[in-house]
């Protein structure tokens, strides 16, 4: 069950709800799941009290969507009779759940927190909220009167939005037209130079674009690392040969490809190829070049102006970590035993490590040891990642110590996997010993809010890459959707729209272009990518047209990059490179307004605009020509596809950036 216990206004997210979620105990250990941690373990851990598991954390006001999971199962609140099926492409996640609505009953809200009142650049934003269909005009009163948009919605509310001129302050109420009645609401005051103190992003993010490498996938700069020269369970597990010396050597590529940022998924000691298994978090794998091939890395990157993060994995580590190995040999008298989520003791029985040691094949061994289960949490139910226990101080010291030596290596930040299986109140104060220059970004794969403005600048901005999904390649929302989908994630993080990661595809998806079967509608997507809010990032591979792999689809995006230039796509090459320096050239698609023009039968219209710079952006998704009404004068920036200049006709499945002159 769950139950509202208060409400109260947030500094940056406005009204919060205290909610406390509780089951009958049952099982050894219970989590908290919903859409605010994309239904992950870890995170929320539920506390025994009586004969119930408990836990009270902050929502958003309004609906959102849980269950609960009893020993690594999901299971749902029987005390609740509000189910539904939630969905989600972007995570392939689709279940039936249990609907939880965090509603004060209050038809009309604003509240001078970050997400309601903020500034960015030349222009300040306001944002007013109302029960949904209650409003039927709504005006900011301050030195003058100025009419609201009607900007989005979402189960409960409408959200209305004014965008003015920069102010350093402003005082300002609300007048409220109903069906009957016209409503005076509030006397607001707000001090913008105030509210940048709560979000203060490393500058050097809004002009970059980032560039995902899997160092293992990307190219070879040690001939004679061979993965036959490998272990034999590297060598199982498709380990192909690539490190950071081949990185090195691919830098003129990724500079003339126009990149100014790198992600490297885990580089660290491990058992697997992806790294996501670390085995020693302060030194480069051997098979990556180790330590010394990093600081050559560091140090050409330095020289090109190049940014770059790492992939923190602190949800798990190894089977084969020290500390664990430790509690492997000493039970109930290893120092290391409140480092991890230990169940019981022994933590594996004496046939999962004669199976463990036996040799038989990796993929055997694997399936065998999943049949015998074991005595702790993991990642996944994946016996090889051992679950970390965030509550244990000394896990945080461990985390925050391991961040800072990177750090203090060369490194501009951090992308923390599994984020949201982490609680965020760890990361809140993580946070507060990280260099402010240094850009923190969490993997959460659905509704970001909780994990956002005092704990990551931004996050992989799954709920973007879901809309996506639902409109450029499976046709399940209109434009009129879209945009409404666009909206509401604006109206729900504020000025950290821009710092989230936004992407197309990565290690965990499949990729893009093979999804969509059509250059053309992945130029329309790319197109939107690039002239979109966040900071926008491409896939090791997919500027050269790379395939998915017909493999399990964990695996299926992560096709060894192809440096045979014969069998590049150059005609994708060519349009990546130009949308790229497109990006990276103009300030108002970094951090300018976005202002829709017409989203309508397949139709995306809209402008992007800071200071004297106007870029137009149309994308024709349909099968149709469509008619543009553009401006009498302007210059054409980008195209993908025909565009008849004097009938002024769109092809179908093509796109258009132009500048107003």
């Amino acid at each position: 069950m769950y139950k509202i216990l208060s409400f109260k206004n947030d500094k940056y997210l406005g009204k919060v709800a205290k909610v406390k979620f509780s089951t009958p105990k049952r099982g050894s250990y219970a989590y908290l799941l919903g859409n605010f941690n994309a239904f992950n373990e870890g995170s929320f851990r539920m506390k025994e009290k009586g004969d119930r598991w408990t836990i009270t954390i902050e929502l958003p006001e309004g609906i959102w969507y849980y269950a609960f999971s009893i020993d690594g199962t999901l299971t749902l609140d029987s005390e609740n009779s509000e189910k539904t099926v939630y969905r989600r492409l972007s995570y392939k996640f689709e279940k039936t759940v249990n609907v939880a609505k965090i509603l004060s009953g209050e038809k009309f809200y604003h509240y001078p927190s970050l997400v309601y009142a903020y500034s960015l650049e030349d222009s300040i934003y306001i944002r007013f909220r109302a029960i949904k269909d209650v409003a039927k005009r709504v005006f900011l009163v301050s030195d003058k009167k100025y009419e609201m948009k009607r900007k989005a919605r979402d189960e409960s509310f409408e959200y209305f939005e004014v965008v003015l001129p920069k102010k350093e302050e402003l005082e300002y109420y609300f007048e409220i037209h109903t069906a009957n009645e016209i409503i005076d609401y509030g006397d607001f005051e707000v001090n913008f130079n105030k509210q940048k103190e709560k979000f203060k992003p490393p500058s050097w993010v809004f002009e970059r674009v980032f560039y995902q490498i899997m160092p293992d996938r990307f190219a070879n700069g040690y001939p004679e690392n061979n993965p036959h020269n490998c272990t034999p369970e590297l060598n199982v597990i498709t380990y192909h040969g690539g490190n950071l010396e081949g990185i090195i050597e691919k830098l003129d590529y990724i500079e003339e490809l126009g990149i100014n940022a790198l992600y490297l998924t885990p580089i660290f000691e491990s058992m697997t190829y992806h790294g996501y298994d670390v085995i020693d978090y302060f030194h480069v794998a051997k098979r990556f070049g180790g330590d010394t091939a990093f600081k050559r890395l560091v140090n050409e990157l330095e020289k090109r102006d190049i940014k770059l993060i790492l992939d923190g994995v602190f949800h798990h580590t190894s089977f084969f970590h020290p500390y664990f190995q430790d509690i492997l040999k000493k039970g109930k008298g290893s120092k290391f035993k409140n480092f991890y989520r230990i169940l019981d003791f022994p933590v594996v029985s004496k046939d999962f490590l004669k199976i463990l040691h036996s040799n038989k094949s990796w993929l055997k061994k694997h399936q065998e040891l999943k049949e015998l289960g074991w005595n702790y949490e993991s990642f996944f139910s994946v016996w090889l990642m051992p679950r970390l226990n965030h509550e244990n101080p000394k896990v945080i010291d461990f985390i925050r110590t391991v961040m800072k030596y990177w750090l203090d290596k060369g490194a501009d930040g951090w992308r923390l996997d599994v984020a949201h299986g982490i609680p965020p109140d760890l990361w809140r104060e993580i946070r507060k010993d990280v260099p402010k220059d240094a850009y923190l970004l969490g993997e959460v794969m659905d509704d970001a809010r909780l994990w956002l403005f005092d704990k990551f600048h931004g996050t992989m901005n799954y709920p973007l890459y879901e809309g996506i999904l639902r409109f450029f390649v499976y046709n399940e929302i209109t434009a009129e959707e879209f945009l409404n989908w666009l909206e509401l994630l604006s109206v729900y993080y504020g000025p950290a729209e821009y710092t989230m990661y936004t992407f197309l595809d990565n290690h965990d998806v499949e990729r893009f272009l093979g999804l969509v079967e059509d250059k053309r509608k992945y130029f329309c997507a790319l197109t939107f990518l690039m002239t979109y809010k966040g900071i926008p990032a491409i896939y090791y591979g997919d500027e050269v047209g790379l395939k998915n792999m017909d493999v399990p689809s964990m695996e299926i995006s992560r096709t060894p990059m192809e440096w045979n230039t014969e069998k590049w796509d150059k005609e994708i090459l060519k349009t990546t490179k130009e949308l790229i320096r497109l990006r990276r050239r103009s300030k108002a698609l970094q951090k300018g307004i976005f202002e829709p023009v017409k989203f309508k039968d397949g139709l995306l219209i809209y402008k992007r605009a800071l200071e004297n710079e106007n870029i137009l952006v149309a994308i024709n998704y349909s099968k149709e020509s469509q008619h543009l009404r553009l401006p009498p004068s302007f210059e054409v920036l980008f195209q993908s596809g025909s565009f008849d200049n004097v009938d002024m006709q769109l092809e179908s499945f093509s796109s258009i950036i132009i500048k107003e002159l």
